[in-house]
């Protein structure tokens, strides 16, 4: 069997990884020797969920909870990926630096039932327990399993310089600096030791960070709809028998455990949706953010107001339900989710209808909008909520959850930008324009 390591990519979006390479020039380096996923989506936007989602491929193992935290678990018999590689002989390390902030990380059993994360607050000793595990296993003729997951670029952690830096943007790009400093270090002792032909080394990003382009959420940043610039992160894979190369794939924090056991050598099957080692065949991945059985008026003692979401994303759709109701966006048009297309739609029994006609509008809106366009986006509509009534459905059946949000929400579109009013002005000028032409004919005659 091979060795596994995994390294975290805390806040790291695709968009923030495309966008600044320069701030990951040993990770980007590195994956150029890696299967690179474009469509990785994660299946939640808080760290803690990630963690769980990925270690016990169980979406609702820890969705019954009240308060952030307090994570009760649905699936007790669901296993984490460590139990089971160690049951297996596996020397494993889990590595938390900085230390985590009170009860974030490893009540539930978070990341594993028999080992919890090892909190860190120096870096330096982090990397030689990694080195000392990694070496005690070659000894011993076994394998090992390292799970690093350094949360510096997270909007709260810091070591002894971060908070120091007063300009945001600069202390922004300092934490993500410093996590692939780290990942540098350990890929580097891999290569020294001469390992890296007998492990697989996994890479993924948890979430993104949106700071406030959509709404405040009271300023809970990790409360935020699982907007596709927010769930879409850099996800990388390093086999030396798999070979290099992109891949379409849609692929979601729940596949990684099979991957892992795939990968590894060992012959376990629990998830549907992987085969050929590392292949995917989902259609769209679900998301949601914080927790479905939450209390969203009391999170963790403070936090009041939040916004409860659900996501299916596609490489093309992100549909996002609230208890506002739908919106939807063009993810590789509106890379941000900044605009939903819903504004120029109604929502009616039948399905979706624009607002209005297209004749009289702007070349602009029509050689975007026109040209079958609005049949398209009305077709993935529906295809789109058929599933999140399914998803919706599956939790509430496996949570025993009642009500995950307010009935009506799935009636109507939460309206970003008021087309309505700016379409019934335009038809007013095209009216009071068609009769001034109608008289003019007239009066010519």
């Amino acid at each position: 069997m091979k060795n596994l390591v995994i390294l975290h990519l805390e806040s790291v979006s695709r968009l923030t990884w495309d966008m600044n390479p320069e701030l990951f020039p040993n990770v980007q380096k590195f994956s150029q020797n890696c299967r690179r996923y474009r469509n990785y989506y994660s299946t939640a936007t808080s760290t803690a969920m990630v963690l769980n989602d990925i270690l016990y491929g169980d979406l609702y193992r820890i969705e019954n909870t009240h308060y952030f935290g307090d994570f009760i678990q649905t699936h007790r018999r669901a296993e984490s990926f460590v139990d089971v590689l160690a049951g297996r002989g596996y020397r494993t390390l889990g590595v938390h630096y900085p230390a985590a902030l009170g009860n974030e990380i490893n009540p539930g059993h978070m990341y594993a039932k028999q080992s919890d994360l090892v909190n860190y607050s120096d870096c330096g000793r982090a990397l030689a327990d990694v080195r000392e595990t990694m070496d005690c296993a070659t000894a011993e003729g076994g394998n090992f399993l390292i799970y690093f997951c350094n949360e510096l670029s997270h909007l709260c952690y810091s070591d002894e310089k971060k908070f120091h830096i007063k300009n945001p943007t600069e202390r922004w790009q300092y934490g993500y600096r410093k996590i692939d400093e780290t990942a540098g270090a350990i890929l580097s002792y891999l290569r020294e030791k001469d390992l890296l032909k007998d492990t697989v080394v996994i890479l993924y990003g948890d979430h993104g960070d949106d700071f406030y382009g959509h709404d405040y959420n009271n300023g809970y940043a990790h409360s935020i709809e699982p907007y596709a610039n927010i769930i879409h992160t850099p996800f990388l894979i390093y086999d030396e028998s798999l070979g290099a190369g992109e891949t379409d794939d849609v692929v979601c924090s729940l596949d990684i455990k099979q991957m892992v056991y795939n990968l590894v050598g060992l012959d376990r099957q629990e998830n549907p949706h992987v085969y050929d080692r590392c292949r995917s065949d989902r259609k769209y991945v679900f998301s949601r953010n914080l927790f479905a059985g939450q209390t969203p008026k009391k999170i963790d003692g403070f936090i009041s107001g939040v916004r409860k979401s659900y996501g299916i994303t596609t490489p093309e759709y992100t549909l996002i339900l609230t208890d506002e109701g739908w919106r939807m966006y063009l993810n590789r048009t509106d890379r941000t989710c900044s605009g939903s297309v819903l504004d120029f739609f109604r929502l009616t029994k039948k399905g979706l209808r624009h607002l209005c006609e297209m004749d009289f509008l702007y070349v602009h809106y029509k050689s975007y909008m026109g040209y079958g366009a609005t049949g398209e986006i009305q077709r993935g509509f529906a295809k789109l909520s058929r599933w999140m009534e399914k998803e919706l459905a599956d939790l509430k059946q496996e949570t025993g959850q009642k009500e995950l949000l307010k009935p009506s929400c799935e009636r109507r579109i939460f309206y970003t930008k008021n087309m309505v009013r700016e379409f019934a002005v335009l038809a007013v000028k095209r009216k009071k324009k068609m009769v001034k032409k109608r008289l003019k004919e007239l009066t010519a005659r």
